[in-house]
C-alpha cells in the first residue's frame, strides 16, 4: 500500500487448522473534495482492497479504520478463527479493542 501509516500483522488459524498470515494496513487520510477525509485499508489476503473509510477529519478517519479494522478480526474469531502472534500465543485482540495492555503480574 502506499502511503502506510499503520500495519498490523497477525495470525488467522481456520476452523480446520489452516494458518493464515493476516497483514493490516491503513493508508494515510487524504482530504477529499466535499471536506470528509478517507483512508485506505485492507487486510491481505483475505480482503486485498476495501471501501475507503471516511470521516470528519483526518483524526476521525484513521480512528474508524483502526476500528474497521479490529471488528473484521473480531468477525473472524466468532467465525471460528483463532488470532495467533508469530510465536504462536493467543493474539490480545480484546487489549486493542480496549486501549489497554496486559494486567501487570
Amino acid at each position: 500500500m502506499k502511503n502506510l501509516i499503520a500495519k498490523l500483522e497477525v495470525v488467522g488459524v481456520r476452523p480446520e487448522g489452516e494458518r493464515i498470515e493476516l497483514r493490516a494496513e491503513i493508508g494515510r487520510p487524504r482530504e477529499e473534495r466535499d471536506g470528509r477525509w478517507a483512508c485506505q485499508i485492507s487486510i491481505a489476503p483475505l480482503k486485498a482492497r476495501i471501501d475507503d473509510v471516511r470521516g470528519a477529519d483526518s483524526f476521525h478517519a484513521v480512528w474508524l479504520s483502526c476500528g474497521l479494522v479490529l471488528k473484521l478480526l473480531e468477525n473472524l474469531k466468532a467465525e471460528g478463527w483463532r488470532l495467533e502472534n508469530d510465536d504462536g500465543s493467543d493474539f490480545p485482540l480484546e487489549a486493542y479493542r480496549s486501549g489497554l495492555g496486559p494486567e501487570p503480574q
